[in-house]
């Protein structure tokens, strides 16, 4: 699965770590770059072709506005995606920003989780939700409170967990907490993924089957474990 390219432009290198860090940690599937002011971003544009530009307004050597007039004169990039993350909120840059071409446009302070759903809102190829799922052969373990239940893991994703597990000791419930621990047949495994179950059904059209079929969506999960869960999926999308 290809990655989506992103260009980040800001001249200060705090908000570019800041913007890097919480798009890597709360989107699985992004290749990052950065650039400090508008002159290094079109360097950068000449040679790589972007999913999505966020760029500041306010830059030395060039600013903002004058980038994205550049970048929609350019027949190879007038259909780039982009999003102006600046402090200027007064009524006549939104504007000049909108006839310039803008996208999507987020006032600083902002949340990664704002700019995670402008992104969505911009493109939907860049919606979390559409996490790729791949059918794969191993195990799963899913920690409950009370329990620990074992099954074969037949889906996964950066999203979340599919898997056959036995009921005789424990059915879950919507919404009742677990912790998964993947590992596959042949390759990588991830441990203390932390989620919540969104689905129990049976595994079979039988009235006494034994089997359940359940389906685990995870949380935000410390970087560590998100590179293992990382680590799993992209062993399975180059297979």
């Amino acid at each position: 699965m290809a990655r989506l390219k992103v260009l980040i432009v800001d001249d200060m290198s705090s908000v570019r770590k800041f913007t890097t860090y919480g798009l890597e940690k709360n989107h699985p599937n992004l290749a990052i770059e950065e650039a400090a002011n508008g002159k290094e971003a079109q360097t950068l544009i000449e040679n790589t072709r972007y999913d999505l530009i966020l760029c500041d307004w306010e830059m030395p050597s060039m600013k903002g506005d004058e980038l994205l007039e550049w970048v929609r004169k350019d027949s190879a990039t007038r259909d780039v995606p982009f999003i102006m993350i600046t402090a200027k909120n007064e009524k006549d840059d939104v504007l000049r920003a909108m006839h310039l071409g803008v996208n999507g446009y987020i006032v600083k302070p902002f949340t990664i989780e704002a700019l995670l759903q402008k992104m969505a809102t911009v493109d939907r190829k860049f919606d979390r939700r559409a996490f790729e799922r791949f059918d794969v052969c191993g195990d799963v373990t899913l920690h409950f409170r009370e329990t620990v239940a074992r099954g074969e893991l037949t889906d996964v994703s950066m999203g979340g967990v599919l898997g056959i597990f036995s009921i005789k000791n424990h059915l879950p419930q919507i919404l009742e907490k677990a912790v998964a621990d993947i590992k596959l047949e042949k390759g990588p495994k991830a441990a203390g993924l932390e989620g919540f179950v969104i689905r129990v059904q049976a595994a079979q059209a039988f009235l006494d089957t034994e089997n359940i079929k359940l389906a685990i969506k995870f949380l935000e999960n410390a970087p560590d474990k998100t590179n293992d869960l990382k680590a799993v999926v992209n062993s399975i999308s180059v297979s």
